[in-house]
């Protein structure tokens, strides 16, 4: 029958300096989740073999299907920020864009709203010379307003979102906190240390190219929900896009613009201050490239859904983090250094149509 793992190890402490592991059967698991209860960071423990991929449940909750067909029979329901074993990807015909479904021990989930995770926790530093961009490297970890035995609960942070660390705490067991400010709301908050990747310059250092910047340029098609790279007229790259969902505040800008601010990492969202989960709150949107500052427009990293290839966004252009980290790198201005107001200037040429 086999077993899920719930895991708060190395991903979500309950507060500070403290964790815990508990097994539970599967059929447990499965009354849980049917009953509302968020199994958080479930997944399988399977007893041989190599660990297969992990999906991260970005929405609200996702339904597992009898078959990839979301005409099927509905088995269970997963909760948000519920961990899952992925067996393997499968394509179909449906949904148009982006076709692709995900096997797992009890059915078949649309992969939309799975975010592809990893667990790589980290070795913290005592110290950071500068504030330093940080990149998370579990599925989740937990944020706090302040470390103390009655600390606030602040806002989850996920898997490849990028934030910067300001300074160095010490917890209640003497272990590492890092300290992160938030620029946009102008506050400070505690992640732990052991969650968060310290980004080396190397890693988001401009890619030297063999072509001037003025012969570099992006082209976004949004019938097709792709961006390639062009220089000199050759295309070097091509990736999927969600670009706006349409309607009224919601539709990505046509035309033709410039990059014009790159941020290493930025927060969206309503802005508010909360611990709700559900929240429309983006904190460390990655590798921000603004070319249509007058309304916020940019291309950018998003980790809240994998609907790549189809219309999700309020009007940016989301991106794999990956390919998102890729652009903000090749393209111009060039940004050797992350500065947490943005480097700015005159860049790289896109066109949307």
């Amino acid at each position: 029958m086999g077993s899920f793992i719930i895991f708060f190890q190395g991903i979500i402490p309950s507060h500070p300096g403290t964790a815990s592991v508990t097994k539970i059967p599967r059929r447990t698991f499965l009354k849980m989740t049917a009953a509302g209860i968020p199994a958080l960071g479930a997944r399988t423990n399977p007893s041989a073999g190599p660990p297969l991929p992990v999906g991260r449940v970005a929405a609200k909750s996702v339904d597992v299907h009898a078959e990839p067909d979301q005409e099927s029979p509905v088995t269970f329901r997963l909760l948000k920020d519920t961990l899952i074993e992925i067996r393997r990807t499968v394509e179909t015909e449906e949904p148009k864009g982006n076709p692709r479904w995900l096997q797992v021990e009890a059915g078949y989930l649309h992969s939309g709203d799975i975010q592809p995770v990893e667990f790589r926790p980290q070795i913290p530093v005592w110290s950071v010379p500068e504030i330093t961009p940080a990149e998370v490297s579990v599925p989740i970890t937990q944020s706090y307003r302040k470390i103390s035995p009655s600390e606030e609960i602040l806002y989850r942070l996920y898997y490849q979102s990028v934030h910067w660390v300001k300074d160095v705490v010490a917890g209640e067991r003497n272990e590492i906190w890092y300290v992160l400010r938030d620029h946009q709301l102008g506050i400070d908050y505690y992640a732990p240390g052991k969650h968060l990747r310290l980004l080396d310059p190397w890693r988001y250092a401009p890619v030297a190219g063999g072509v001037a910047p003025w012969q570099k340029r992006i082209e976004v098609n949004i019938s097709a929900q792709t961006l390639t790279a062009f220089e000199d007229n050759q295309a070097v790259r091509e990736m999927k896009v969600s670009s706006g969902i349409g309607g009224k505040n919601a539709s990505t800008p046509r035309g033709v613009f410039h990059i014009q601010i790159k941020i290493a990492g930025v927060h969206m969202g309503n802005g508010q201050i909360t611990s709700d989960p559900l929240a429309y709150e983006l904190p460390g949107v990655p590798w921000v490239c603004h070319f249509e500052t007058l309304n916020g427009v940019a291309f950018h990293g998003a980790y809240w859904h994998n609907d790549f290839g189809r219309p999700r966004s309020h009007g940016c252009i989301n991106l794999r983090p990956a390919d998102a980290l890729w652009l903000y790198r090749w393209s111009n201005p060039p940004a050797a250094e992350a500065r947490i107001r943005g480097t700015g200037g005159l860049g790289t040429r896109v066109v949307i149509r």
